[in-house]
């Protein structure tokens, strides 16, 4: 017989399991959108720069809408946000009405708004969804939330290139109706919201009473991000000019992403007993070393070996460093949640614009050697950070 106080447990693995289902699902399009990039510059006689844009446009709308939005809706425990983003995203089927006569760049950029920011508004209060959920351990929750999208953002890439091949734009469709029957699981589930008035019991109830500054985290998951941006950027440039194939940048970013994913679930059930910040500061000082020989290596082909370790420790960081900070002295939670899923990416993100120039002057090599320096300055300053580890 069932007792009583797993039924609360159970349908809060449920519950989170939902919406790890509905972070894949969104996660999706920004996958999508790099891998059929060419086929829309194809399709409507873009340049490679105008692709550029267009990509630009989608990734700045979805980072930057969760620092602008992140905050509101404080006190509101129905995810309104959550659901009208899962909506929204379907805007990216208007890309099939676009003519190629017609200002195509202007339009195309103009859906990558709305559908980059849809993406975007659901991810606060993704979290804070999961944050409601108070009987699963804040680590595990945040690494299962993460694995989710990390999935979803590598299936959505592997998978829409083939579909474009079959089905031309029609191949959005399937990610559309995928989208709408996982927010009708999550209305059907009731999710609701962590609020802000129940922030200070939260906090005395919890483990992570004597927390770090949200500021403190977010500066570390800054760096950390801009390393691993700049990782996926670089990688596949430096293996191209050197006359490796194509495939295998797109295999070793894929690694990278997937690694972080198993590697934030793997070792979530010891941050209870060792703290976020000292089991953060550990698997940067051994993910360092794999990402070094990687970047030494890679024209190896089982070289992939050492950067599915180096994702594994560094990448899988990043779930800690969101569960540190949904615990963390700052800013209200919807807009701690939107800083340290949106703003340290956002950050992140222009870096392949502003290095590019100089990529192009003296080549891919120098920029590739600096990827380590994010995730050594992120390791020093956790070092710094010291807190009482829970028995």
């Amino acid at each position: 017989m069932m007792d009583d106080a797993s039924v609360p447990y159970r349908r809060q693995w449920v519950q989170l399991l939902a919406v790890a289902a509905a972070h894949f699902m969104v996660d999706s399009y920004p996958g999508l959108m790099h891998t059929i990039l060419p086929a829309l510059q194809h399709s409507f006689h873009l340049t490679v720069a105008a692709g550029g844009i267009l990509l630009t446009v989608f990734l700045v709308s979805a980072n930057g809408i969760q620092v602008f939005i992140g905050h509101l809706r404080a006190e509101q425990e129905r995810p309104l946000f959550l659901y009208a983003g899962m909506i929204l995203v379907c805007s990216i089927l208007l890309f099939g009405l676009v003519s190629a006569e017609t200002a195509p760049l202007i339009w195309l950029s103009l859906i990558s708004v709305v559908c980059g920011s849809a993406v975007g508004m659901t991810h606060p209060e993704f979290l804070k969804a999961i944050h409601q959920l108070d009987r699963i351990p804040s680590a595990i929750s945040s690494s299962v939330f993460m694995a989710g999208g990390v999935i979803g953002f590598a299936a959505g890439g592997w998978g829409s290139p083939y579909l474009f091949r079959w089905w031309g734009f029609a191949c959005l469709i399937p990610f559309c109706a995928v989208s709408i029957v996982v927010l009708i699981i999550l209305l059907a589930l009731g999710i609701r919201l962590a609020v802000e008035r129940d922030e200070p019991a939260r906090q005395m109830e919890s483990r992570h009473e004597e927390s770090v500054p949200f500021w403190l985290i977010m500066t570390i998951a800054t760096l950390s991000a801009c390393s691993s941006q700049t990782l996926t950027w670089i990688v596949p440039q430096h293996l191209s000019r050197v006359g490796v194939d194509l495939t295998a940048g797109g295999l070793a970013v894929s690694l990278f992403s997937l690694a972080g994913g198993i590697g934030g679930i793997a070792v979530a059930r010891w941050a209870s007993r060792w703290g976020e910040m000292k089991l953060i500061e550990w698997m940067l000082a051994i993910g360092i070393p794999f990402i070094a020989a990687y970047l030494l290596l890679m024209q190896h082909t089982w070289a992939t070996v050492l950067l599915f370790a180096g994702g594994f420790f560094c990448f899988g960081a990043y779930p800690l460093m969101i569960s540190a900070a949904r615990h963390s002295k700052g800013p209200n939670l919807g807009r701690r949640m939107g800083l340290i899923v949106g703003g340290i990416w956002l950050v992140s993100c222009v870096l392949p614009m502003l290095l590019g120039p100089f990529a192009h002057r003296f080549g891919t090599g120098p920029i590739l050697f600096c990827v380590p320096v994010g995730f050594v300055l992120a390791w020093v300053m956790a070092i710094k950070t010291k807190l009482p580890t829970v028995q």
